[in-house]
């Protein structure tokens, strides 16, 4: 990618996803192409969902009898989680948040979270421009992502992947680290409309998957 195409290249995905110009067609494709991708997948299949909250897609997940590994921290949307997804022998829950190292972070609660509805916890973000006006944070652990990875020796078919703002960094290092190879496919929900550092990182990571010719990292799902 030459400096004048990459130059364009970046400013397209900029203005595109900065100020959500035909978001929900890219969306729906990857949707689709996310829906046919799972529905293909064999019994038993290693699939990871980072950000589960209430289980939305975990639930999906072990209907088609998957393994799954669901990472969760905030603890409203755990319990609901739990009553959703029951005690299915093939879920295994990590109650904490990912990261590329291990530490405690803050999770801060965003505009329309209302603790009486567990499923406003979906907007809940370690980044703390995110919190609503009043509204309160919670204390969370996270753990290094990248060192679980190492550790899982079986093929990954799926990791669905929706952190709220946080996914570039630890996407950059599952590419550094060459893990993208051990995964089937990845589906992540880029938050480029949140701002413009986070606008401009995620275009880099796109010309990056581009000039690389990675094609098992979708950016456009969720």
């Amino acid at each position: 990618m030459n400096f004048i195409n990459g130059f364009a290249f970046k400013f397209k995905w900029y203005l595109k996803n900065r100020f959500k110009i035909n978001r929900s067609g890219r969306v729906k494709e990857a949707s689709k192409e996310f829906d046919d991708y799972i529905n293909s997948l064999p019994r038993g299949s290693l699939v990871i969902d980072v950000g589960a909250n209430v289980g939305k897609f975990t639930k999906i997940f072990l209907k088609k009898e998957f393994k799954v590994h669901a990472f969760e921290a905030d603890p409203i949307a755990i319990n609901e989680l739990k009553k959703n997804c029951g005690d299915d022998e093939n879920l295994k829950l990590f109650e904490v948040a990912v990261g590329i190292k291990n530490e405690s972070k803050k999770l801060y609660r965003y505009r329309k979270f209302d603790a009486a509805n567990p499923e406003t916890t979906i907007g809940s973000s370690v980044l703390s421009f995110r919190r609503g006006k009043d509204k309160p944070f919670v204390e969370i652990k996270c753990i290094d992502f990248i060192d679980y990875l190492k550790n899982i020796e079986n093929k990954i078919a799926l990791l669905k992947m929706d952190i709220e703002g946080a996914e570039v960094e630890i996407l950059e290092k599952i590419i550094d680290e060459k893990l993208y190879k051990k995964i089937g496919k990845i589906y992540a929900e880029t938050h480029e409309r949140f701002s413009h550092k986070i606008a401009i990182e995620t275009v880099n990571l796109r010309a990056r998957l581009v000039k690389e010719n990675i094609n098992n990292i979708n950016l456009n799902w969720g």
